[in-house]
C-alpha cells in the first residue's frame, strides 16, 4: 500500500476521510498523480520513526517516537518483529523489539562521552573509533585521558617503608647493634668529595668560594649573637630615640684620622715637647695645686681675646690639668683643637670623626685625651703627636667621658642606651658596666676620698651613686619635683655638687654622706631649658659661672647665691661651655654654637 500516494497534503485533518475517497475515485490526469508519487515516494520506511499526519508548510513531519501508537500498520520495509506469532493482531498498535530504558541509556551515553566505551541493550560492548572525528577532537580526547590517569596516580596511597631496613638491622642485633648495610651506604653517600679526598683537588675559584661562604656564616653568627644579646626593652628604647640619634655605624668603620701641627716648633730650646708646662710651674705639677686661701679670685670684666674659629659650633672646652697652659676644644665639625693660652695660638688639630664631637676630656697628666662623637666612636689621642692610640665603640652614642681619678688607664662613658661603661685604655676592652638608669646618661663626676664614689645623672630625672667597679648603685636620689640634670660639676672643696637642671636653675647636692639636695641653696636667673650648659667654679670656690640658652654667661656668689654679673657672650645659639683657669685668678673661657672661643679677664 502506498501511504504517500494516498495521503493528501493539502487536506485538513477534519476532512481526511473525504479526501481519501476523492483520491481513489477522482478523474484527475495521470501525470499529476505520478508527479506527486515521484516526489514523495520512499524505497524504505524509517527504522525507528513514522510519518505523521501533521502538515507544516506543505511538508510531512517525521516524529522520532517509536512508542507512538498512531501508526495504523507497519511499514512495508523496516525492522521486523522477532517473533511474528506474538505480534499484536490489533490494528493501530505496534510491538517493539525491546523495551527502551531511558535511565540506562543516559548513563551509557555519559560514560561513552567520558571514556569512549559503552554497553548496548544486548550487553555488547561498544568502543569509540576514530571514524567520523576530526584531529582536534581526538587530541581533546587524548588530553582528557591523560588528565584522568594523572589524577588516578595522585590519588594512590604510597606504601609505607617497612620497619625492617635490611637483613642485618636492629631486628637481628638489637638497638645497640652495629649500623646496618643500608645505613652504612647512606652515610657513605652523604660524604662530600672534599671530606673524602681533601681540598687538594679543588681549584682556586672553588677555594675562594669556600672561604667566602665561611666568612659569611661567621659574620651572620656574630650578628645573631648581637641581636640575641640585646633585650626587647633596649630595642624599644632605641626605636623611641631613633629620631634624636644620628645614623648607625657604617660598614666602612671610623674615618682615617688626620692631624696637623701649626706651632712654630715642636720642641723648645731645652728639647722638651710643646705640651710641657712653662718653667716655674713644676711645683704646681708635682703638688695638688695652689692653696685656695692664698688664691683669691675675681669676676672677669671683659672679653680680651677670641681664638680661631671652628668651622661649626664648639660643644666642649677643657683646660690642661693643673696648669691650664693648653686649651682643648671639641667642635660640631668633628674636629678637636689645642690652643696655647699664653701665645693664644692654634697648636694642633685632630680630625678623626665623621660627626660632631659631644665631649672631650684630658687624662690627669694631659699626655692623652679622649674624644666622644655622635658617629658612635670614642678615640684616645696622643696630645703631643696626634696619633690615635685606641678606638672604642659599642654601637651607641657616647654623651659624657670621665677618667678615673686613681688610674689614668680607665675611663667611664655614659651612653644613649642608658648604660655606663668602663674601658681599659691599654686593651680597649670593657671592664665594667653600670646599667640601672632608664634613659641616656648625661653627666658623671667622682667624689669622696680621691674618687671612690661615682655620681651619675640621666634623662630619667634620677641621680645614682655608685661604688667604683661595683655595678649596683648604693643610693638613689629622686624626687617628683626634680628635673633632668644634664651637667654636674664638683665644688673645689669637694663637699658639694652643682647640677644644672632644665627648669632654669642650678641645684646643689651634698658631695658625700647622704648626698641630700640642698633646697635652700638654689641659683637662678638664667634660661637653660633644653641645653646642657656646663658649670665652672673659681679655684677658690667663691664664684660659680655658667652659660645659658640665649648666649649669655652668668656669675654667682657661691655663699649668697645671687647674680654678680652677666655678659652677652655668644650669638646664634647658647653659651654651651665655660671653664675657669686654675692658676690665673680672673681668667674664664667660654664657647658657644657660633664657633667662637672667648677669653674673659
Amino acid at each position: 500500500m502506498d501511504l504517500v500516494g494516498a495521503y493528501d497534503s493539502d487536506a485538513s485533518d477534519d476532512n481526511s476521510g473525504v479526501a481519501a475517497k476523492k483520491a481513489a475515485s477522482a478523474t484527475t490526469t495521470k501525470s499529476t498523480v505520478m508527479s506527486r508519487v515521484e516526489r514523495r515516494a520512499l524505497n524504505a520506511a524509517p527504522s525507528v520513526s513514522i510519518m505523521t499526519r501533521r502538515k507544516h508548510m506543505g511538508e510531512l513531519i517525521v516524529r522520532q517516537d517509536p512508542d507512538d501508537p498512531s501508526l495504523a500498520m507497519q511499514p512495508v520495509q523496516g525492522p521486523q518483529v522477532l517473533d511474528p506469532a506474538k505480534a499484536s493482531k490489533k490494528p493501530g498498535k505496534l510491538d517493539s523489539n525491546h523495551k527502551f530504558d531511558g535511565t540506562n541509556f543516559s548513563k551509557q551515553r555519559v560514560g561513552f562521552q567520558n571514556s569512549g566505551e559503552a554497553v548496548g541493550p544486548d550487553n555488547q560492548a561498544i568502543a569509540r573509533t576514530t571514524l567520523g572525528y576530526t584531529s582536534k577532537r581526538l587530541e581533546k580526547f587524548q588530553e582528557e585521558e591523560d588528565t584522568r590517569r594523572k589524577r588516578a596516580k595522585m590519588s594512590e596511597v604510597e606504601e609505607k617503608e617497612p620497619l625492617v631496613l635490611g637483613s642485618d638491622d636492629e631486628v637481628e642485633y638489637g638497638v645497640w647493634g652495629p649500623p646496618s648495610k643500608e645505613e652504612r651506604l647512606r652515610a657513605n653517600d652523604t660524604i662530600t668529595d672534599v671530606a673524602r679526598f681533601g681540598a687538594d683537588g679543588l681549584t682556586a675559584e672553588q677555594l675562594a668560594e669556600r672561604a667566602y661562604l665561611t666568612e659569611r656564616d661567621r659574620q651572620k653568627g656574630i650578628q645573631r649573637e648581637e641581636k640575641e644579646s640585646t633585650s626587647a626593652f633596649e630595642r624599644l628604647m632605641e626605636r623611641k630615640m631613633s629620631h634624636l640619634l644620628p645614623p648607625k655605624i657604617s660598614k666602612d668603620g671610623p674615618m682615617e684620622p688626620k692631624t696637623q701641627f701649626f706651632g712654630k716648633n715642636a720642641t723648645n730650646y731645652k728639647g722638651q715637647s710643646w705640651i710641657t708646662p712653662p718653667a716655674g710651674l713644676a711645683s704646681v705639677v708635682d703638688g695638688d695645686g695652689p692653696d685656695m686661701d692664698d688664691h683669691q679670685c675675681f669676676v672677669p670684666k671683659k672679653c680680651v681675646h677670641r681664638f680661631p674659629k671652628h668651622d661649626k659650633g664648639v660643644q666642649r672646652i677643657r683646660l690642661f690639668p693643673k696648669t691650664g697652659h693648653l686649651l682643648l676644644s671639641g667642635g660640631l665639625d668633628g674636629k678637636c683643637n689645642v690652643y696655647n693660652v699664653d701665645s693664644k695660638q692654634l697648636m694642633r688639630t685632630y680630625e678623626g670623626h665623621t660627626a660632631a664631637v659631644r665631649d672631650v676630656q684630658f687624662n690627669h697628666d694631659g699626655s692623652r685625651f679622649v674624644s666622644a662623637s655622635f658617629d658612635r666612636y670614642l678615640r684616645l689621642w696622643s696630645t703631643e703627636s696626634g696619633e690615635v692610640l685606641q678606638t672604642f665603640t659599642n654601637g651607641q652614642v657616647p654623651y659624657v667621658v670621665e677618667f678615673y681619678p686613681e688610674d689614668d688607664n680607665f675611663f667611664v662613658v655614659g651612653y644613649s642606651d642608658n648604660r655606663i661603661v668602663t674601658y681599659d685604655c691599654t686593651t680597649g676592652e670593657v671592664t665594667q658596666e653600670y646599667n640601672h638608669h632608664l634613659a641616656p646618661v648625661n653627666a658623671i663626676v667622682f667624689v669622696e676620698d680621691q674618687g671612690t664614689k661615682m655620681v651619675t645623672s640621666s634623662d630619667d630625672k634620677k641621680v645614682l651613686v655608685w661604688e667604683w667597679d661595683i655595678g649596683v648603685p648604693i643610693k638613689y636620689i629622686s624626687d617628683p619635683t626634680m628635673h633632668s640634670m644634664p651637667s654636674m660639676t664638683v665644688h673645689p672643696s669637694g663637699n658639694f655638687i652643682a647640677a644644672q637642671t632644665l627648669d632654669n636653675h642650678v641645684a646643689v647636692l651634698q658631695g658625700g654622706g647622704k648626698f641630700a639636695v640642698q633646697k635652700k641653696k638654689k641659683f637662678s636667673g638664667h634660661n637653660v631649658a633644653g641645653y646642657a650648659c656646663n658649670i665652672a667654679f673659681s679655684p677658690d670656690g667663691r664664684f660659680m659661672t655658667c652659660g645659658d640658652g640665649n648666649g649669655k654667661i652668668y656669675f654667682w656668689d657661691w655663699k649668697k647665691a645671687r647674680v654678680l654679673q652677666k655678659y652677652r657672650a655668644h650669638e646664634k645659639g647658647p653659651a654651651i661651655g665655660c671653664v675657669w683657669h686654675p692658676l690665673k685668678p680672673s681668667v674664664v673661657f667660654s664657647c658657644g654654637w657660633d664657633g667662637v672661643i672667648k677669653m674673659w679677664q
